[in-house]
């Protein structure tokens, strides 16, 4: 089926925009005649090329056939600041009317993705380079208060060059006034997903694209603030490949994914299900505990184990215990640590983010270490729980914050603060499971959970025990001596009261079956998710809140007076048994060294 049979009959769009317009690639040069890909999608069978759709081709391609109903068509404007230019800003107008066969670049209305309302813009650049002025702007904004009206998801398509200068102030003014209702729309807990295609630049991606929940893009389009041509101008030396496409923003965390659009449909769908989701899980007997025993071993064997090359990591475990997976990419400040793995998923039935620190990966850091991006990343996770109620379940395995100077330089400290007291306040279920190593800070920014929980051979350390023996002994050799005097396997843990429950692992260890690891880390997050799900937010709050305020707490007042004062007098009778056989020994000394004395 092509795009002229999926478009509505009564649609006034002009008709030879449907018919295929190339014959050949314009990238590879491909004959495109017979190509399905290319008359049902306008891409190339070839190399991938994607062809510009305009608005009406671009809503056949993502909505149900015949779902969609156009909005605010009567609100229109020509010319409110007499504009003067070499040709009339008001006959251009007009011209791209009755070219496009739209009233402005911004076509806004409802339709239906796999049955699911929603309220979709696209921005359609040709349309006067899908520049967005007044109308625009106005179209934009009840779009997203109708969609909080309805409770329906936003989905922008966006294709523009960004402010109409023939508008003038005003046109500069509607960045603010679409904000205002996206942010609006966004108190309200709805997903706003943005789909950049080729171009999208200017006010457009600096306004209400970038504040998107989740943002896709299509492959290689031009992608950024500034224009591409202003970019070259101003470069000191030749611009890199690939810079400034939707490539290189998802490579420096700026979007979530780029998708082909014949897949943009279906991804689109299953990004709605996970965040439109209100399922939620229960249980018969949800106060069961999720303890378990395990074997005793040495503190520094598990150590050994924690890090075996072969133990399951954050992308493994995810991959075995969840139905589907919509991985989500950067802090949107630049970076996209591949430390962090985030994403939204299915876990039996009930739509959660999972964040998990992935030790082995491919990335600037080595091994094991976090940067700031990825602390930001998985703040950013937790803010996009809280706001859709989404349960969070952190995986912790890593050797901690990565020490650099350029890290620092980054907002190391700031990061590692930020993402600890994003998890603390967020209102939904929280549940952090230590699957390997968890050092330090950075393990900890992401387990302070409602209930935390170990696999047996994990470990949770202050400081990694190599670590602690050069400082404390000077001695990095005594690694094994450290490690049991850190008190850091799941036993330990259990009895400090730092965890609520260990997990069992299979065989030897979690290296020996991947597979039945992630089951079993699976069988104990669903438990503990029943029993949080029973309790109301601000009930799981005020106890998250005491659990960690209480943790490790100092005694009561007269009781610590007199732990204090004990601790005094015995440290001083210690003191006098010292002297007194410093004394003994002297004398010892001195009788057995003089000469005088017969033996």
């Amino acid at each position: 089926m092509n795009l002229k049979t999926l478009l509505r009959r009564d649609e006034p769009a002009d008709e030879s925009l449907l018919e295929p317009r190339h014959e050949h690639c314009l990238s590879c040069g491909a004959d495109l005649d017979a190509s399905r890909l290319y008359e049902r999608y306008r891409v190339c069978h070839s190399c991938g090329f994607h062809f510009h759709l305009n608005a009406r081709e671009r809503l056949a391609t993502i909505l149900d056939p015949g779902t969609f109903h156009e909005d605010d068509r009567g609100v229109t404007s020509i010319d409110p600041i007499s504009f003067q230019g070499r040709q009339s800003y008001r006959s251009r107008v007009i011209n791209a009317q009755r070219r496009t066969g739209l009233a402005e670049s911004a076509l806004t209305g409802t339709g239906a993705i796999f049955g699911r309302e929603v309220v979709i813009a696209v921005l359609d650049f040709a349309f006067l380079g899908g520049s967005i002025g007044i109308v625009a702007g106005e179209r934009l904004a009840r779009a997203f208060e109708k969609a909080a009206a309805r409770r329906a998801p936003v989905v922008t398509v966006c294709s523009t060059a960004g402010t109409r200068m023939q508008e003038g102030l005003l046109a500069l003014m509607q960045v603010p006034r679409v904000i205002a209702a996206a942010q609006k729309f966004a108190e309200a807990g709805l997903p706003h997903i943005a789909v950049l295609t080729d171009p999208t630049t200017g006010s457009g991606y600096a306004g209400f694209v970038s504040l998107a929940d989740v943002l896709i893009a299509e492959p290689n389009a031009l992608i950024g603030y500034a224009a591409l041509g202003e970019l070259q101008e101003n470069a000191p030396a030749e611009l890199p490949p690939g810079a400034h496409t939707s490539e290189a923003q998802l490579e420096h965390g700026l979007i979530d994914a780029v998708v082909s659009r014949p897949q943009l449909r279906e991804a689109l769908a299953q990004l709605l299900d996970l965040l439109m989701n209100d399922y939620r899980l229960s249980a018969r007997d949800p106060q069961r505990d999720g303890r378990s025993t395990q074997p005793a071993t040495g503190a520094w064997q598990q150590v050994q184990i924690s890090r075996h090359e072969l133990r399951p990591g954050a992308a493994d475990l995810i991959a075995r215990m969840v139905t589907s997976f919509v991985e989500l990419h950067g802090d949107r400040m630049g970076s996209d640590d591949p430390a962090i793995v985030a994403g939204i998923a299915s876990l039996g039935g009930e739509a959660v983010m999972i964040v998990g620190q992935e030790r082995r990966h491919k990335g600037p850091a080595p091994d094991g270490w976090i940067t700031a991006g990825g602390f930001r990343k998985a703040e950013r996770a937790f803010k996009l729980a809280g706001k859709f109620g989404l349960p969070v379940i952190t995986l912790i395995d890593c050797a901690g914050a990565l020490p650099a100077v350029e890290n620092e330089l980054a907002g190391l400290g700031r990061a590692i603060a930020g993402c600890m007291v994003t998890m603390l306040s967020t209102p939904s279920p929280t549940i952090a499971v230590i699957t390997g190593e968890g050092s330090s800070e950075a393990a900890v920014a992401m387990a302070v959970a409602d209930r935390v929980l170990m696999l047996n051979n994990a470990v949770y350390e202050v400081v990694r025990p190599e670590d602690a023996a050069r400082i404390l002994y000077q001695q990095p050799g005594l690694a094994d001596q450290a490690a049991e005097r850190l008190r850091l396997t799941s036993n330990d843990c259990l009895r400090l009261g730092i965890i609520d429950g260990s997990v069992s692992e299979p065989g030897e260890g979690a290296h020996t079956d991947h597979d039945e690891a992630a089951a079993l880390v699976r069988r104990s997050v669903l438990r503990e998710l029943t029993r949080l799900n029973a309790l109301r937010s601000k009930t799981r709050l005020q106890r998250r809140y005491e659990r960690y305020r209480e943790i490790g707490s100092t005694r009561s007042r007269i009781r610590g007076t007199a732990e204090r004062r004990i601790a005094h007098f015995v440290d001083r009778i210690g003191g006098i048994w010292e002297r007194v056989a410093r004394r003994s020994l002297r004398r010892r000394i001195d009788f057995d060294d003089d000469p005088h004395i017969a033996v």
